[in-house]
């Protein structure tokens, strides 16, 4: 199963710099939540797969062209899947490039992503999967 939520992780980050991300519901439980408490605390915890896309199209749009890139999966099993990324890209109206870089707790349930949680240290990241330094394993 690790494998298969790896693949859905790397897909999912594929389309969305590709722009062709449309949400499948049947990826996601029900239930479905993104957690921005630490990584964008005025967002905090978005409920629902429409909600998310909306409130995170203020970010993405305020690029010329955002890309989100997979630097590392650091851990994968069947609950989780943890990743360092970076995303941004050139912003409106500037000729600069921005780059902020994350670490990702994909939660699953029953072979559904039930949660996605944003991180800026990778220590917090491990923790929130139930996972220290030392348990975590490289599988990029």
């Amino acid at each position: 199963m690790s494998q298969e939520n790896v693949a859905i992780v790397r897909r999912i980050y594929n389309e969305v710099s590709a722009g062709q991300w449309k949400a499948q519901p049947e990826l996601f439980d029900p239930e479905y939540e993104v957690d921005l408490t630490d990584a964008g605390p005025d967002l905090g915890v978005i409920r629902g797969i429409e909600a998310t896309e909306t409130a995170l199209r203020g970010y993405t749009e305020s690029f010329e062209t955002f890309r989100i890139e997979l630097l590392e999966v650091i851990h994968a099993d069947d609950d989780y899947v943890v990743t360092a990324v970076r995303d941004g890209g050139r912003l409106r109206g500037s000729d600069s490039d921005v780059w902020n870089h994350f670490f990702h707790v994909w939660t699953f349930r029953g072979g559904r992503i039930r949660r996605r949680s944003s991180y800026r240290d990778q220590k917090q990241a491990l923790e929130a999967a139930g996972l220290s330094e030392q348990d975590a394993h490289a599988d990029s």
